[in-house]
């Protein structure tokens, strides 16, 4: 929520590269939350950083694996694990 509230203060405080940079710093975490179904990377992410929600219910699949390493790595990148 940090980085995302920080994007959107300095946007409309006129700060639009500061921003962008954020933006551009978070892109691959953002496009790893949603490169499945939602809500499967969120709680994938969730279970990954300590918070046991457990797995999706049916009919959600679980994440693949290339996916689930993708998204583990994204958040080891941003400091989240």
């Amino acid at each position: 929520p940090r980085p995302t509230h920080d994007m959107v203060a300095k946007f409309l405080a006129g700060d639009v590269e500061g921003s962008r940079r954020l933006q551009v710093e978070y892109a691959p975490l953002i496009s790893a939350l949603f490169s499945d179904v939602n809500p499967i990377p969120v709680k994938e992410a969730m279970n990954l950083m300590g918070m046991e929600v457990g797995p999706c219910r049916m009919p959600l699949a679980p994440m693949s694996e290339a996916g689930r390493a993708n998204l583990k790595a994204q958040l080891q990148k941003m400091g989240l694990l």
